[in-house]
């Protein structure tokens, strides 16, 4: 009886450690940056045998994230009106699923005015936005930057204030194929 309570924490252990594994599978495959100037910036990512297109545009003082696959664009929207950008190509390697943070900063200091996690959703053929802090809770207050990054394998969504660094409330994604869209663990405030 003893032998098969041990067996059955055992198995119960190494379950849990499989899920972890899960979880912890991005990688950044690209990072690209600039300072959007004149009309504009564009970057350009391989995907799939496919090329994906983001840019940020600039029309009547108004600032704009443009999508493109295959040349045309596929996606718009009205964005703050950034004036550093950058955009993280990521890839789970347990899935094969390929997403783009996209940050930007209205000043040089890194301030987090934009965090999104995007992607193109091959079952539905169109662009998602699966992370936006703005749907998520932050116990932190209005003054905590919102920050999605991949750190040692995990994608993570963060709230930080400097004043109270080193605590951020954190939110921990994975691809779940089933559901074809991103599920995440509510890991509260934690201290780094």
């Amino acid at each position: 009886m003893k032998f098969i309570r041990i067996c059955l924490l055992v198995c119960g252990l190494m379950l849990a450690f499989v899920g972890v594994t899960y979880a912890s599978s991005f990688s950044v495959s690209a990072d690209k940056y600039g300072k959007v100037e004149g009309n504009g910036i564009e970057f350009s990512f391989p995907e799939n045998n496919n090329t994906i297109q983001i840019a940020f545009l600039t029309k009547d003082n108004e600032r704009y994230l443009i999508v493109g696959k295959y040349g045309e664009p596929i996606y718009a929207a009205k964005i703050p009106n950034v004036k550093y950008v950058r955009v993280k190509q990521v890839y789970d390697t347990e899935t094969g699923k390929y997403a783009y943070i996209i940050s930007g900063s209205i000043n040089s200091m890194g301030d987090s005015d934009l965090s999104l996690l995007m992607g193109y959703d091959e079952q539905k053929e169109a662009w998602q936005l699966y992370v936006n802090p703005i749907n998520y809770y932050n116990p932190l207050g209005k003054y905590a930057e919102a920050n999605i990054y991949v750190e040692n394998g995990e994608l993570i969504l963060a709230y930080r204030v400097m004043s109270l660094h080193p605590k951020a409330q954190e939110y921990h994604f994975f691809w779940d194929e089933n559901s074809n869209w991103f599920g995440y663990k509510d890991y509260g405030i934690v201290q780094h």
